[in-house]
């Protein structure tokens, strides 16, 4: 009887399993909702917000990151959004406040269960404040924020030292603050793309704008066409003199790295004398530029007088006026550039005025005072510009602007597998009458992709601009069209920007070559060369751009 008993139990077992199974999922080992991601951690970071990471969960396809109320202790909210990576960087916390996260991944068929609750205690960032005169070698720490109030100045043959990550802020409450570098001092600011050094304003995210703070002005040694004492743009009694250099090989330090956020200054009313996101007078080329962003600034992006700097790796984002403007015998190379214009920017209140001629490129040889032999002062305006993706704005509300390359009062310079896309105006503009570009002191413009420009170019009225010599732009060698900037970069979309180059400007963009007159050797320790593709993105290689950049508007 017992053996029976055993015999009937073990039947009834079988009997319910095979009904589960019966009654059960058709497809056991069909699609389910991903796992609880797991290492969990949050970390204050040395600007004051916090770092929160986790491990991927096998069949995840984004994640929710929860967050404590600290208004409503045990209640939590999402923040983040959809989130696609398994980092996240908290900005929105105050200091002395413990906040808990939690985290859940999520595919199709669902969500996991919540993380265990991370706490973390802020403690908020270290604060210091820069004034006056550095004459001293220095260090900024990325532990710190440090707030530029005034016209902040190192000289002396100071080195100023940043670290990787560190923020300054200018004083939004006292015009024009900024950070000058004078003749014979260095800035040594090399951050990395996970940690860029970030210059902005003082001013909360969502209430800052263009001309909050002055921007970064660097004065060397270097080469500028204009004899005698000639003065930086700004303000008087902190206008500085450039003129009178003699090392174009010189060095004021390096710039890797870098954003420099909503600056910008009109000392003038509308005068033609401002301070923009960074100013670059006679600075020689044993000064590194390389991974630099200007973001929402008031006036041009990235100016150069005179000198020999190269750039590689420049982004201008929103500028107010010009993005790359070069003038007074700059002989510098810089390749793989982007510019950006989908709106005109208001600047703060009391900064300035919005420009009233905004355009991509402003190429000048010498204007103004000390221009011993006018507009053929000598060195010429003289640069390389190669791997350029400069995009306009077809609403550009400024009639006199909207150009994507201007070229005027004479000057040399060899321009290269350029992109110029979706210009209100012209593509190209040759200017000022009373300048003859002949074919020693005309531009080289070749292998370019023309897209969606309202008309390819602006003769001057002076006759001697119809030069064949100059007007081979347009030959069929030279450059080509595309109907739309759609059809040769891949997302112009902000917050997801490709820049990564399509259709006929992924190949075909090598078709002439720089000229032997043209030093192309020691460009950032290699040889500049023209690759096949037009624009500043390989369509083989990383996007350069991501990571350290950021397309803010406020």
């Amino acid at each position: 009887m017992k053996s029976s008993a055993v015999f009937l139990r073990s039947i009834t077992l079988a009997a319910l399993v095979g009904f589960g199974a019966a009654c059960g999922d058709d497809n056991p080992s069909g699609p389910s909702e991903p796992a609880t991601p797991t290492g969990l951690a949050a970390v204050e970071q040395s600007d004051g917000s916090i770092q929160v990471t986790w491990n991927a969960a096998t069949d995840a396809t984004s994640y929710t990151l929860a967050r404590t109320d600290p208004s409503t202790p045990g209640a939590f909210t999402a923040v983040g959004g959809t989130l696609t990576t398994t980092t996240y960087n908290d900005t929105d916390v105050d200091a002395g406040v413990v906040y808990g996260y939690q985290v859940s991944a999520v595919n199709a068929v669902g969500s996991s269960a919540a993380s265990a609750t991370v706490n973390v205690t802020t403690t908020g960032a270290s604060v210091a404040t820069l004034t006056g005169f550095i004459t001293a070698n220095r260090t900024l720490f990325a532990d710190t924020v440090y707030t530029l109030q005034g016209f902040v100045q190192v000289a002396n043959n100071a080195v100023l030292t940043i670290q990787p990550g560190t923020r300054i802020e200018g004083d939004a409450t006292i015009a024009g603050s900024s950070l000058f570098i004078l003749r014979g001092s260095q800035i040594d600011a090399q951050g990395t793309a996970a940690a860029p050094i970030v210059f902005t304003s003082s001013r909360a995210a969502g209430s800052r704008a263009p001309g909050d703070w002055g921007g970064l002005i660097i004065v060397g040694n270097g080469i500028i066409n204009r004899t005698g004492v000639v003065n930086t743009e700004g303000p008087a009694g902190i206008q500085q003199n450039y003129g009178g250099g003699t090392g174009n090989t010189s060095s004021s330090g390096s710039l890797r790295y870098v954003r420099i956020e909503f600056a910008g200054f009109d000392v003038s009313g509308g005068g033609n004398s401002e301070l923009n996101s960074l100013s670059m007078y006679a600075v020689g080329s044993g000064t590194v530029l390389e991974y630099v962003e200007s973001l929402a600034g008031l006036d041009d992006a990235f100016e150069w007088w005179g000198g020999a700097v190269d750039g590689r790796y420049l982004v201008s984002y929103e500028s107010g006026d010009d993005h790359y403007d070069a003038s007074e015998g700059y002989v510098g190379r810089v390749q793989f550039a982007i510019g950006f214009q989908s709106t005109r920017l208001a600047p703060a209140v009391g900064t300035g005025v919005i420009a009233t001629d905004p355009q991509g490129f402003e190429l000048d040889g010498c204007a103004g005072s000390g221009c011993d032999l006018g507009t053929r002062s000598v060195p010429f305006t003289n640069p390389i510009f190669a791997n350029v993706t400069m995009v306009g704005n077809p609403a550009e509300p400024q009639t006199s602007g909207g150009r994507g390359l201007v070229l005027r009062r004479g000057h040399l310079g060899f321009l290269s597998n350029l992109i110029l896309a979706k210009w209100k105006s012209f593509a190209v503009s040759v200017r000022d009458t009373s300048v003859t570009l002949a074919v020693r002191d005309s531009a080289n413009i070749v292998n370019i992709i023309l897209a969606e420009n309202a008309s390819a170019y602006e003769a001057s009225s002076d006759p001697a601009f119809t030069d064949p010599a100059f007007t081979l732009l347009f030959s069929t060698d030279n450059h080509r069209t595309a109907p739309t900037a759609a059809g040769v970069l891949t997302n112009l979309t902000p917050a997801t920007f490709d820049w990564t180059p399509t259709g006929n400007a992924a190949t075909g963009c090598n078709t002439v070559a720089i000229p032997g007159t043209y030093n192309t050797a020691n460009f950032f320790g290699a040889t500049l060369t023209l690759p096949a593709y037009c624009g500043a993105v390989d369509p083989a290689g990383p996007k350069w751009y991501e990571g350290w950049t950021s397309y803010a508007t406020n």
